[in-house]
């Protein structure tokens, strides 16, 4: 018998203000009606006005988590924030081989590390193993460009939309291009397949900055496909949660608003 609640495992950072990672995620998987297992890859240190330090935890760490929950809870989709260090995303590529649930991996700011090779092992870890078992990548266009540039000194590209192409010859069946920093690269979030553009959703415009709208919008996706939708069916049922949660945000301290992802459960209740 299918579990209900469909649980959804998330490996990412845990951020103490809950605007993404771990608590963020664990929030909108709730909303979704999904039940949220948590797999620690970092811890940082900040508040609502920035991050300040992260910790990497070692990669035995992650998999000592990770393979209980698995032996135990079946596991409906898997969710990848920040993987931590290089090692760790090979811990995640074996886990996400070893069970055929979808994966979505959204890798936010790429978080830059004091030794900038340090950080191109990262995103070349994600490239070789992560993207081929990656069944959604939501990523914004800079970072898209960041990461192509990062895995291939002679794959800098013009465009977002040419970078996910790139991606999508990394293994990956789709890519979402959601949340770009620049309005005027992209006015809509793309989701776009091996064939092209598979839909297109308008990008909200909250009235303030909102901090962890991309994970907002990962976390919905994931939770969509763990209870079984389609692709494109589950990333127009998460953009539409997201627009929602973005028109409810909240300041709850000095720094950057943070999505209200509960606003509609409280509207319904």
């Amino acid at each position: 018998m299918a579990a209900f609640p469909p649980p959804v495992l998330v490996f990412d950072g845990s951020d103490p203000t809950g605007a993404a990672g771990l608590q963020g995620a664990a929030l909108t998987l709730a909303a979704q009606g999904c039940l949220p297992l948590s797999v620690a890859t970092a811890v940082y240190c900040g508040d609502t006005r920035g991050l300040e330090h992260v910790y990497e935890l070692d990669a035995e760490w992650v998999a000592e988590q990770a393979r209980p929950l698995l032996e135990d809870i079946p596991v409906a989709a898997l969710l990848v924030g920040d993987p931590g260090c290089p090692d760790s995303v090979g811990v995640i590529a074996e886990i996400a081989a070893d069970y055929s649930a979808p994966l979505v991996f959204a890798p936010g700011n790429l978080r830059d590390s004091p030794d900038p090779d340090e950080a191109d092992d990262l995103v070349v870890a994600s490239i070789e193993l992560l993207l081929p078992q990656t069944t959604v990548v939501v990523v914004d266009g800079t970072v898209a460009m960041r990461i192509v540039a990062a895995g291939d000194e002679d794959g800098d590209c013009g465009s977002a939309q040419e970078a996910a192409r790139l991606l999508l010859s990394c293994g990956a069946e789709c890519v979402l291009l959601a949340e770009g920093r620049d309005a005027a690269m992209q006015s809509s979030d793309l989701l776009i397949g091996r064939d092209g553009v598979i839909r297109k959703d308008p990008r909200p415009r909250p009235e303030m900055r909102v901090s962890g709208s991309l994970s907002v919008l990962a976390a919905a996706l994931a939770a969509g496909l763990a209870r079984g939708l389609d692709c494109a069916r589950a990333v127009g049922e998460a953009h539409r949660y997201m627009a929602g949660a973005l028109a409810a945000a909240v300041r709850p301290g000095m720094g950057a608003a943070q999505a209200d992802r509960v606003a509609a459960m409280r509207r319904g209740s």
